[in-house]
């Protein structure tokens, strides 16, 4: 018969010694700015994480506990479990946990949280600090008006969060004050079945982005849907800021194209979508002095044919981390066969002039004049256009050809351009058109190529 016997490891063992203290990996948990509606319900911040390390041979145990300043706003979560406290918590020698903290909100004010999470060791108090603010909103939760509201007016006196998508009906308009930010959660879109007119201004702008605002989503596209036109919708966008979401305006016109435009975009940033900046189906779209940079797979792309119009454009896409090898602009009129029967078809127009389209592959425009699609008169104008691209037929009308086009800094989002810039004073000008995306004046003989002057 054999015998088995227990023993401790070494490291197993626990010391009370009051010089075995405990390490962190860092003295303070920092949140950047969260919103504060939903309270205590659920968590309105990111999970950070606190490593605890007992840097001693011999095991230790701890009580852990919030001081509890911040009424109840911060929350940890140890072994899998939510607490504000444990007592007698073992960490063994030369080892290490980590805790969740999630942070909480009391809605209805601006509000900072200043806590601490406490660790008494063998008679050792040690503590790391919790910092966060928070912010008060106008809140919109699958939000849709009566019908017998026909005008809604979005202020700038507070942020406005978009939860679970909302509806402005036909016959409504939606109408967005300058300096205005709008917040959408995950999977958030705004849907406009009536009018949505956004007034934002270069020294004021309209910011469309996620609702997460801290650094750690700084860069992260995908983060809410973005803003769709419905069929028979319009929608004048100026001065506006949209990032980080997964495509940008999307103006959805099929069946019927109007000789107006659906969609006016102007003076607007379009940045980190994870698909496409702007997409047209069938749409009539007019878009000017636009800065739409780093997108998935599309700057611009108009499908289902479409009447597109672009302007003193910078279409600039050189981020690699999406493996992007489509074209930043195309525009396509093949028809789409619904597989019942139905077939949607429509002409392709447009105009491209003094517009920047260049990226990091060798052809960034992509015309597909499918001949199963409609094939009426059309009209087709490019002309004092900088390009990337490997169609030689475009060497002509004053456009430039694979010349880099000299930005400032693109590591430090500087899209100006450089004295050196082949594209300086070469664009045609256009009357109509008399400052840049930054409100400055264009010169009245020789402008700039690109959303920039």
């Amino acid at each position: 018969m054999g015998l088995i016997f227990g023993s401790c490891r070494k490291e197993d063992s626990i010391t009370t010694d009051a010089s075995a203290k405990l390490s962190f990996s860092t003295d303070t948990l920092f949140f950047d700015t969260v919103f504060s509606q939903f309270g205590q319900s659920v968590p309105v911040s990111v999970t950070k994480q606190l490593w605890v390390i007992n840097k001693n041979s011999q095991g230790v145990k701890t009580n852990i506990s919030i001081k509890g300043t911040a009424n109840g706003s911060v929350k940890l979560n140890i072994d899998g479990r939510p607490t504000t406290s444990i007592s007698g918590k073992e960490i063994r020698g030369n080892d290490s946990i980590v805790i969740f903290v999630q942070l909480y909100s009391n809605p209805g004010n601006d509000f900072i949280v200043v806590d601490q999470i406490l660790f008494e060791t063998n008679g050792n108090n040690q503590d790391v600090e919790i910092v966060g603010f928070g912010r008060d909103a106008h809140y919109h939760d699958a939000e849709t008006w009566d019908s017998t509201v026909t005008s809604i007016t979005w202020t700038n006196d507070k942020p406005h969060v978009i939860y679970n998508s909302i509806l402005v009906e036909k016959g409504q308009t939606l109408t967005i004050q300058p300096g205005t930010k709008i917040y959408s959660h995950i999977n958030s879109t705004l849907y406009i079945r009536g009018s949505l007119s956004v007034n934002g201004t270069p020294a004021n702008p309209v910011v469309f982005s996620g609702d997460r605002l801290d650094l750690e989503y700084a860069d992260i596209p995908g983060q809410w849907n973005g803003i769709r036109i419905l069929p028979g919708s319009t929608g004048k966008i100026e001065g506006a800021i949209l990032r980080n979401g997964f495509v940008g305006i999307e103006v959805d016109s099929a069946p019927v194209i109007s000789t107006n435009p659906n969609l006016i975009v102007n003076q607007c940033i379009i940045h980190n979508m994870k698909a496409a900046g702007i997409v047209g189906y069938s749409a009539s779209i007019l878009a000017v002095n636009n800065l739409i940079t780093d997108c998935g797979q599309f700057s611009f792309y108009g499908a289902l044919g479409g009447n597109y119009q672009l302007y003193y454009n910078t279409l600039s896409n050189t981020n690699s981390s999406s493996g992007r090898q489509n074209a930043q602009l195309l525009l396509d009129n093949t028809p789409y066969d619904d597989g019942k029967g139905t077939v949607l078809k429509f002409e392709l127009n447009y105009v491209l002039i003094n517009n920047i389209i260049y990226g990091n592959i060798e052809e960034e425009l992509l015309f597909n004049n499918d001949p199963n699609g409609n094939q009426a008169s059309t009209v087709r104008d490019i002309r004092n256009n900088l390009l990337r691209t490997k169609l030689t037929q475009l060497n002509t009308n004053n456009n430039i050809l694979n010349l880099d086009p000299q930005f400032e800094n693109l590591d430090q989002y500087k899209y100006t351009l450089k004295a050196e810039s082949p594209a300086k004073g070469k664009a045609l000008p256009v009357t109509t058109v008399t400052v840049d995306l930054n409100g400055n004046s264009r010169n009245a003989t020789n402008p700039t190529m690109g959303a920039i002057e």
